[in-house]
């Protein structure tokens, strides 16, 4: 056994994720900012224009179909858009909808392959090369598949080796970076 990880979950964790998987689907820094900046004004615009089309229809009388099924998808895409802003809101319903939670999960870095081990679903052993990219933040490495799963691991919970020489393990192992999420 190279490295050894034991942990429970926690509500912290499961924000970091989100924020790690968000990180990979728009790795662009200035792409991040106008999208953090674009979705609550779009929505916010969205809300009002489709808002404001129904209150005119209402006030002079006029309905159209077309012009009320249009509002209404501006109302829709505008709360979309607000809720896809809203990266805390995302956080919350991820932890609770997440089922193990206070579930002990157990990570064993081999040289040949890595196993997770809970008490719910028993042992999985990996092979590094399933492993396609990896990412960190101060407190956490995440391990990515092909298929877009992810291997959490809390720095704080290494119970046999150390989190500095374990990026370096990793990206011996798995050939790919650990890259940092800013």
């Amino acid at each position: 056994m190279e490295y050894q990880v034991q942990m429970a979950y926690r509500q912290e964790d499961v924000a970091a994720l989100v924020k790690a998987l968000e990180f990979r689907r728009r790795p662009e820094k200035n792409l991040r900012l106008a999208m953090k900046i674009g979705y609550p004004v779009f929505g916010i615009l969205l809300i009002l224009s489709g808002g404001g089309v129904l209150v005119a229809m209402v006030s002079a009388g006029l309905f159209s179909v077309l012009s009320t099924v249009i509002s209404i998808l501006c109302l829709l895409g505008g709360v979309a858009l607000l809720r896809r802003s809203d990266s805390r809101g995302m956080e919350r319903r991820s932890w609770k909808k997440y089922p193990n939670k206070g579930l002990v999960l157990t990570y064993t870095f081999n040289k040949e392959d890595f196993r997770e081990e809970d008490e719910v679903s028993g042992e999985h052993t990996f092979q590094y090369l399933s492993i396609r990219s990896a990412n960190e933040d101060p407190e956490h490495f995440f391990l990515f598949t092909a298929n877009n799963a992810a291997h959490m691991l809390r720095k704080d919970s290494f119970v046999h080796g150390d989190p500095e020489s374990f990026r370096a393990f990793i990206r011996k192992q798995c050939a790919v970076l650990v890259d940092p999420i800013e």
